[in-house]
């Protein structure tokens, strides 16, 4: 990794540390901006990899991934967009739904990283932490203080883990 790339890394976490704190502070008020920043950073992430798909990613092998994965997190963030007038209950199960998923998907990342000897405790302590916020969105579905509460640990949780993997160090593979 890069320095301007780790300097990155460290700023994006600080700013979701910050932003995930101040929802924490006053949980009642921030109801909508969870959806908007929840729905953008989804838009944003998917016109991303569109344009990774249409600048290298479509000369690659396995590069149509790309373009499907940025079409669809693209479609979930206008769909994140349109649900500030939907009941609590769907948004709840929406976050636990994205929490839960995320979490099945570390884990089963570093269940792989351990089968080939890498670095796997990091991946699988998060897998757990987003399926534990996932199980306290299900508990709790019909509160929007833990709605927010749960979105806002999960930002500052991440931005701690983006912190942390700026500092790690890369590993390298040599083929000799």
């Amino acid at each position: 990794m890069t320095k301007a790339r780790r300097i990155g890394y460290v700023l994006t976490g600080l700013i979701m540390v910050i932003f995930g704190t101040a929802m924490a502070i006053m949980p009642s008020e921030v109801y909508g901006v969870i959806i908007l920043s929840l729905g953008l950073t989804l838009m944003l992430s998917g016109i991303r990899s569109l344009v990774y798909y249409f600048t290298m990613a479509k000369h690659m092998v396995g590069g149509l991934a790309v373009l499907y994965r940025g079409v669809i997190v693209f479609d979930i963030g206008l769909f994140t967009l349109s649900l500030v007038d939907v009941p609590l209950i769907f948004i709840m199960l929406y976050l636990a739904g994205l929490h839960g998923f995320s979490g099945f998907i570390d884990i089963m990342r570093a269940i792989e990283s351990k089968k080939m000897n890498a670095s796997w405790k990091l991946n699988i302590s998060h897998g757990i932490i987003n399926v534990l916020i996932a199980l306290l969105c299900l508990v709790f579905l019909k509160t929007v203080w833990v709605a927010t509460l749960c979105y806002s640990l999960g930002l500052i949780y991440s931005g701690i883990i983006r912190i942390i993997q700026a500092f790690r160090r890369t590993t390298v593979v040599y083929i000799q």
